[in-house]
């Protein structure tokens, strides 16, 4: 608070902080420059919770859940615990054609594929800024390419993969968060690298939507499809040390994954 008072311009003032409360004195000269120190220190501080979850469509199938099977790029907002409203907002939902009262449902089924093992967790941080400003947060790591120079050498950059989300939130008049979202999930790909530097998969997703405090908004329609290497075998027999490769053989699968993230903004009161 003190940086931001002798930021001010304000001279021949003092300010005294009692509890929570600031008491300003200064001359009337200064009172354009009180009222915008006023103004910055006023602003709402919001607090933002994300959750980035990977479902695993085939596994999601051999459940009996195929909601993911129709999901399309959009956002969809509600309060969890809430009261079901009576008609529906005119905005893209992640369950197409499907009504408020499904999306209960939609989050128990959600808890059901991760005891299950068909959706897991990627990541769940809890931000804090205030209205206007930007939060970002990264979660994964970097590996290192080198650029290669004409008089030789080279220079190390280095590239970043994992989850990365950046969220800019605005408090409007009414209370009500108007909320800018990125998301970008990406991996390492090995199997197409270029020389020894693996080739990087990236889900991009962005999305701009007006929400009440304390409601969660579910930003979908990140896909991907990969091919993974697996074994089948007769049981038993495809173990047997250097014989077991004659019972057993190994095979190209599909495996596709969908990415859900959950983001609930919260104005700090």
């Amino acid at each position: 608070m003190k940086k931001v008072y002798n930021d001010s311009g304000l001279k021949r003032s003092f300010f005294l902080t009692i509890s929570f409360v600031m008491i300003f004195s200064g001359f009337v000269c200064a009172e354009d420059n009180l009222s915008a120190l006023v103004d910055t220190t006023s602003q709402d501080m919001i607090e933002i919770s994300v959750e980035v979850t990977e479902i695993n469509n085939d596994k999601a199938s051999e459940l009996g859940i195929k909601w993911f099977d129709t999901i399309q790029t959009g956002e969809i907002s509600y309060t969890l615990g809430g009261r079901t409203p009576e008609s529906l907002p005119e905005i893209p939902s992640i369950i197409k054609g499907g009504d408020w009262a499904r999306y209960s449902a939609f989050t128990a089924e959600l808890k059901m594929l991760q005891t299950k093992g068909a959706a897991q967790i990627l990541s769940k941080p809890k931000l804090v800024t205030k209205s206007g400003t930007s939060a970002k947060f990264h979660i994964g790591g970097t590996f290192p390419i080198v650029a290669s120079a004409v008089t030789g050498g080279g220079t190390v950059e280095w590239k970043e993969y994992g989850i990365k989300t950046e969220v800019l939130p605005r408090v409007l008049k009414d209370r009500s968060i108007d909320l800018t979202l990125t998301t970008e999930v990406s991996r390492l790909d090995w199997a197409n690298k270029v020389e020894e530097y693996p080739a990087v998969l990236t889900r991009l997703a962005s999305s701009s939507v007006r929400v009440k405090s304390g409601h969660t908004i579910a930003l979908a329609g990140m896909m991907e499809t990969k091919k993974e290497e697996a074994t089948t075998g007769i049981p038993l027999l495809s173990e047997i040390p250097v014989a077991g490769a004659l019972f057993s053989r190994k095979s190209l699968v599909e495996r596709k994954t969908t990415v859900l993230i959950f983001v609930t903004p919260k104005i700090i009161e």
